[in-house]
Protein backbone atom coordinates (compact mmCIF):
# COMPACT_ATOMS: atom_id res chain seq x y z
CA UNK A 1 0.00 0.00 0.00
CA UNK A 2 1.51 3.37 -1.01
CA UNK A 3 1.80 6.35 1.30
CA UNK A 4 -1.16 8.20 -0.25
CA UNK A 5 -3.49 5.24 0.33
CA UNK A 6 -2.33 4.94 3.95
CA UNK A 7 -2.92 8.65 4.59
CA UNK A 8 -6.34 8.66 2.92
CA UNK A 9 -7.37 5.59 4.90
CA UNK A 10 -6.22 7.08 8.20
CA UNK A 11 -7.88 10.43 7.45
CA UNK A 12 -11.13 8.64 6.56
CA UNK A 13 -11.13 6.91 9.96
CA UNK A 14 -10.52 10.26 11.66
CA UNK A 15 -13.45 11.87 9.86
CA UNK A 16 -15.75 9.05 10.95
CA UNK A 17 -14.68 9.76 14.53
CA UNK A 18 -15.28 13.48 13.97
CA UNK A 19 -18.77 12.71 12.72
CA UNK A 20 -19.38 10.61 15.83
CA UNK A 21 -18.43 13.59 18.02
CA UNK A 22 -20.74 15.78 15.93
CA UNK A 23 -23.57 13.26 16.41
CA UNK A 24 -23.03 13.05 20.20
CA UNK A 25 -23.13 16.84 20.52
CA UNK A 26 -26.20 17.26 18.36
CA UNK A 27 -28.04 14.58 20.34
CA UNK A 28 -27.06 16.27 23.63
CA UNK A 29 -25.29 13.10 24.75
CA UNK A 30 -22.19 15.30 24.97
CA UNK A 31 -22.39 18.87 26.30
CA UNK A 32 -20.05 21.82 26.90
CA UNK A 33 -18.97 20.46 30.29
CA UNK A 34 -18.16 17.12 28.71
CA UNK A 35 -16.05 18.68 25.95
CA UNK A 36 -14.11 20.68 28.53
CA UNK A 37 -13.47 17.49 30.50
CA UNK A 38 -12.25 15.72 27.34
CA UNK A 39 -9.95 18.66 26.55
CA UNK A 40 -8.51 18.56 30.07
CA UNK A 41 -8.07 14.78 29.91
CA UNK A 42 -6.18 15.01 26.61
CA UNK A 43 -3.98 17.94 27.61
CA UNK A 44 -3.18 17.00 31.21
CA UNK A 45 -3.01 13.21 31.10
CA UNK A 46 -3.14 11.51 27.68
CA UNK A 47 -0.42 13.66 26.06
CA UNK A 48 2.11 13.08 28.89
CA UNK A 49 1.42 9.34 28.77
CA UNK A 50 2.06 9.29 25.01
CA UNK A 51 5.40 10.99 25.56
CA UNK A 52 6.35 8.51 28.29
CA UNK A 53 5.40 5.62 26.01
CA UNK A 54 7.51 6.97 23.16
CA UNK A 55 10.63 6.76 25.33
CA UNK A 56 10.08 3.23 26.66
CA UNK A 57 12.58 1.59 24.33
CA UNK A 58 16.23 0.55 24.29
CA UNK A 59 18.68 3.43 24.66
CA UNK A 60 20.85 4.23 21.63
CA UNK A 61 23.27 7.16 21.76
CA UNK A 62 22.92 7.69 18.02
CA UNK A 63 19.14 7.84 18.33
CA UNK A 64 19.41 10.40 21.12
CA UNK A 65 21.63 12.54 18.93
CA UNK A 66 19.09 12.33 16.11
CA UNK A 67 16.32 13.36 18.51
CA UNK A 68 18.27 16.46 19.54
CA UNK A 69 18.85 17.26 15.86
CA UNK A 70 15.11 16.85 15.22
CA UNK A 71 14.38 19.36 17.95
CA UNK A 72 16.85 21.85 16.46
CA UNK A 73 15.31 21.55 13.00
CA UNK A 74 11.81 21.82 14.51
CA UNK A 75 12.85 25.12 16.11
CA UNK A 76 13.99 26.35 12.71
CA UNK A 77 10.72 25.31 11.02
CA UNK A 78 8.53 27.00 13.64
CA UNK A 79 10.71 30.13 13.64
CA UNK A 80 10.33 30.40 9.86
CA UNK A 81 6.54 30.38 10.23
CA UNK A 82 6.61 33.05 12.93
CA UNK A 83 8.84 35.15 10.64
CA UNK A 84 6.53 34.71 7.62
CA UNK A 85 3.46 35.51 9.74
CA UNK A 86 4.85 39.03 10.17
CA UNK A 87 4.54 39.62 6.42
CA UNK A 88 1.58 37.44 5.42
CA UNK A 89 -0.89 38.18 8.23
CA UNK A 90 -2.03 41.47 9.72
CA UNK A 91 -1.03 42.46 13.23
CA UNK A 92 -4.58 42.11 14.53
CA UNK A 93 -4.98 38.58 13.09
CA UNK A 94 -3.77 37.01 16.30
CA UNK A 95 -5.72 33.77 16.13
CA UNK A 96 -4.83 33.36 12.45
CA UNK A 97 -1.13 33.59 13.35
CA UNK A 98 -1.54 30.85 15.96
CA UNK A 99 -3.50 28.64 13.55
CA UNK A 100 -0.99 29.09 10.72
CA UNK A 101 2.02 28.43 12.93
CA UNK A 102 0.95 25.41 14.97
CA UNK A 103 -0.11 22.10 13.47
CA UNK A 104 -2.08 19.29 15.06
CA UNK A 105 1.10 17.27 15.57
CA UNK A 106 -0.26 15.50 18.63
CA UNK A 107 -3.84 14.51 17.87
CA UNK A 108 -3.44 13.99 14.11
CA UNK A 109 0.31 13.87 13.55
CA UNK A 110 1.00 10.97 15.91
CA UNK A 111 -1.58 8.54 14.45
CA UNK A 112 -0.47 9.44 10.92
CA UNK A 113 3.19 8.87 11.81
CA UNK A 114 2.25 5.62 13.52
CA UNK A 115 0.42 4.42 10.39
CA UNK A 116 3.18 5.37 7.96
CA UNK A 117 6.41 5.07 9.97
CA UNK A 118 5.65 3.08 13.14
CA UNK A 119 6.77 3.59 16.75
CA UNK A 120 10.26 4.79 15.79
CA UNK A 121 8.65 7.65 13.91
CA UNK A 122 6.59 8.57 17.00
CA UNK A 123 9.85 8.78 18.98
CA UNK A 124 11.10 11.53 16.68
CA UNK A 125 7.68 13.20 16.55
CA UNK A 126 8.08 13.81 20.29
CA UNK A 127 11.06 16.04 19.45
CA UNK A 128 8.86 18.23 17.28
CA UNK A 129 6.11 18.21 19.90
CA UNK A 130 8.47 19.40 22.65
CA UNK A 131 9.54 22.41 20.58
CA UNK A 132 5.99 23.11 19.40
CA UNK A 133 4.59 23.01 22.94
CA UNK A 134 7.33 25.39 24.12
CA UNK A 135 6.47 27.77 21.27
CA UNK A 136 2.75 27.55 22.06
CA UNK A 137 3.26 28.47 25.72
CA UNK A 138 5.49 31.42 24.77
CA UNK A 139 5.07 32.81 21.25
CA UNK A 140 1.58 31.29 21.00
CA UNK A 141 0.23 32.90 24.16
CA UNK A 142 1.79 36.23 23.24
CA UNK A 143 0.27 35.98 19.76
CA UNK A 144 -3.25 35.37 21.09
CA UNK A 145 -3.11 37.93 23.91
CA UNK A 146 -0.67 40.54 22.63
CA UNK A 147 0.56 40.81 26.23
CA UNK A 148 4.14 39.75 27.03
CA UNK A 149 3.24 39.60 30.73
CA UNK A 150 1.10 36.54 30.00
CA UNK A 151 4.17 34.61 28.87
CA UNK A 152 5.80 32.72 31.72
CA UNK A 153 8.72 30.37 31.12
CA UNK A 154 7.60 28.34 34.13
CA UNK A 155 4.41 27.39 32.30
CA UNK A 156 6.39 26.43 29.22
CA UNK A 157 8.73 24.14 31.16
CA UNK A 158 6.29 22.72 33.72
CA UNK A 159 3.20 22.07 31.59
CA UNK A 160 1.83 18.50 31.58
CA UNK A 161 3.48 17.57 28.28
CA UNK A 162 6.93 18.53 29.55
CA UNK A 163 6.38 16.57 32.74
CA UNK A 164 5.64 13.55 30.55
CA UNK A 165 8.84 14.29 28.63
CA UNK A 166 10.91 14.45 31.83
CA UNK A 167 9.49 11.14 33.07
CA UNK A 168 9.96 9.50 29.67
CA UNK A 169 13.57 10.70 29.41
CA UNK A 170 14.27 9.36 32.91
CA UNK A 171 13.14 5.85 31.96
CA UNK A 172 14.90 6.08 28.58
CA UNK A 173 18.26 7.18 30.01
CA UNK A 174 18.21 4.87 33.05
CA UNK A 175 16.67 1.96 31.14
CA UNK A 176 14.50 1.12 34.15
CA UNK A 177 11.65 -0.91 32.68
CA UNK A 178 8.07 0.04 33.40
CA UNK A 179 6.14 -2.69 35.24
CA UNK A 180 4.22 -4.81 32.71
CA UNK A 181 0.80 -3.87 34.07
CA UNK A 182 1.63 -0.14 34.01
CA UNK A 183 3.09 -0.40 30.51
CA UNK A 184 -0.03 -2.11 29.19
CA UNK A 185 -2.26 0.45 30.90
CA UNK A 186 -0.24 3.28 29.32
CA UNK A 187 -0.61 1.64 25.90
CA UNK A 188 -4.37 1.47 26.32
CA UNK A 189 -4.57 5.08 27.52
CA UNK A 190 -2.39 6.27 24.61
CA UNK A 191 -4.81 4.64 22.18
CA UNK A 192 -7.52 7.02 23.44
CA UNK A 193 -5.64 10.00 22.00
CA UNK A 194 -7.03 10.04 18.47
CA UNK A 195 -10.65 8.98 19.22
CA UNK A 196 -11.07 11.55 22.00
CA UNK A 197 -9.40 14.33 20.01
CA UNK A 198 -11.56 13.67 16.94
CA UNK A 199 -14.73 13.47 19.05
CA UNK A 200 -13.74 16.82 20.56
CA UNK A 201 -13.25 18.30 17.11
CA UNK A 202 -16.63 16.92 16.03
CA UNK A 203 -18.24 18.68 18.99
CA UNK A 204 -16.66 21.96 17.83
CA UNK A 205 -18.26 21.48 14.41
CA UNK A 206 -21.63 20.80 16.04
CA UNK A 207 -21.41 24.06 17.99
CA UNK A 208 -20.44 26.06 14.91
CA UNK A 209 -22.66 27.26 12.12
CA UNK A 210 -21.54 25.05 9.23
CA UNK A 211 -22.13 27.87 6.75
CA UNK A 212 -19.87 30.19 8.74
CA UNK A 213 -17.04 27.65 8.48
CA UNK A 214 -16.92 28.13 4.71
CA UNK A 215 -17.74 31.85 4.54
CA UNK A 216 -14.61 33.49 5.97
CA UNK A 217 -12.05 34.62 3.38
CA UNK A 218 -9.49 35.20 6.15
CA UNK A 219 -9.90 31.61 7.35
CA UNK A 220 -9.23 30.32 3.83
CA UNK A 221 -6.02 32.34 3.61
CA UNK A 222 -4.88 31.09 7.01
CA UNK A 223 -5.72 27.52 5.99
CA UNK A 224 -3.75 27.99 2.76
CA UNK A 225 -0.73 29.04 4.83
CA UNK A 226 -1.14 26.11 7.24
CA UNK A 227 -1.78 23.36 4.69
CA UNK A 228 0.13 24.44 1.58
CA UNK A 229 2.59 27.33 1.83
CA UNK A 230 4.22 26.56 5.19
CA UNK A 231 4.58 22.82 4.47
CA UNK A 232 6.23 23.70 1.13
CA UNK A 233 8.56 26.13 2.87
CA UNK A 234 9.26 23.43 5.45
CA UNK A 235 10.08 20.85 2.76
CA UNK A 236 12.45 23.33 1.09
CA UNK A 237 14.24 23.92 4.41
CA UNK A 238 14.49 20.16 5.00
CA UNK A 239 15.76 19.65 1.44
CA UNK A 240 18.61 22.17 1.76
CA UNK A 241 19.70 20.94 5.20
CA UNK A 242 22.26 18.09 5.37
CA UNK A 243 19.81 15.58 6.88
CA UNK A 244 20.44 12.05 5.66
CA UNK A 245 17.62 10.34 7.51
CA UNK A 246 14.39 9.52 5.67
CA UNK A 247 12.48 8.81 8.89
CA UNK A 248 13.17 12.24 10.41
CA UNK A 249 12.47 14.04 7.12
CA UNK A 250 9.06 12.36 6.78
CA UNK A 251 8.15 12.88 10.46
CA UNK A 252 8.87 16.61 10.19
CA UNK A 253 6.95 16.81 6.91
CA UNK A 254 3.89 15.19 8.50
CA UNK A 255 4.19 17.55 11.48
CA UNK A 256 4.42 20.52 9.11
CA UNK A 257 1.54 19.44 6.88
CA UNK A 258 -1.02 18.58 9.58
CA UNK A 259 -4.04 20.90 10.01
CA UNK A 260 -4.23 23.66 12.60
CA UNK A 261 -3.76 22.65 16.23
CA UNK A 262 -6.85 22.16 18.36
CA UNK A 263 -5.14 24.53 20.81
CA UNK A 264 -6.07 27.30 18.36
CA UNK A 265 -9.56 27.04 19.81
CA UNK A 266 -8.55 26.08 23.35
CA UNK A 267 -6.05 28.92 23.81
CA UNK A 268 -8.53 31.37 22.28
CA UNK A 269 -11.10 30.29 24.84
CA UNK A 270 -8.67 30.42 27.77
CA UNK A 271 -7.03 33.73 26.88
CA UNK A 272 -10.04 35.69 25.70
CA UNK A 273 -9.73 35.39 21.94
CA UNK A 274 -12.46 34.66 19.41
CA UNK A 275 -12.96 31.03 20.37
CA UNK A 276 -15.59 30.28 17.71
CA UNK A 277 -13.42 31.70 14.92
CA UNK A 278 -10.48 29.63 16.16
CA UNK A 279 -12.64 26.50 16.11
CA UNK A 280 -13.81 27.28 12.56
CA UNK A 281 -10.20 27.49 11.33
CA UNK A 282 -9.41 24.16 13.00
CA UNK A 283 -12.44 22.55 11.37
CA UNK A 284 -11.81 24.08 7.93
CA UNK A 285 -8.14 23.10 7.87
CA UNK A 286 -8.98 19.58 9.07
CA UNK A 287 -11.62 19.13 6.37
CA UNK A 288 -9.33 20.37 3.59
CA UNK A 289 -6.33 18.40 4.87
CA UNK A 290 -7.85 15.19 3.55
CA UNK A 291 -6.98 16.62 0.11
CA UNK A 292 -3.69 18.38 0.86
CA UNK A 293 -2.01 15.87 3.20
CA UNK A 294 -1.78 12.94 0.75
CA UNK A 295 -0.50 15.31 -1.96
CA UNK A 296 2.13 16.88 0.30
CA UNK A 297 3.37 13.57 1.67
CA UNK A 298 3.51 11.97 -1.78
CA UNK A 299 5.71 14.85 -2.97
CA UNK A 300 7.93 14.62 0.12
CA UNK A 301 8.21 10.84 -0.27
CA UNK A 302 9.52 11.29 -3.82
CA UNK A 303 11.78 14.18 -2.76
CA UNK A 304 13.42 12.44 0.21
CA UNK A 305 13.49 8.81 -0.96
Amino acid sequence: MNISAIIVGQMSIMFLLIFFGYFLMKKNILNDDGTQQIANMLTKYITPIILINAFTQDFESNQMGLLIMTMGVSFLLLSSRAFLNHFLLKKEQRIDKFAATFSNSNFMGIPLVMSVLGYEGVFFMTGFMVVSITFQWTYGIYTVTGDKRMVQLKNALLNPAFIGLYVGLFFYLTQIPLPFVLSEAFNDLSSLNTPLAMILLGSYIAKSNLIDIFNSKAAYWTTFLRLILYPLVGMFILWILPIDNYLILMVLTIASAAPSAINTALFSQIYGGNYEYGARIVVLSTLLSIITLPMTLTISNMLFS
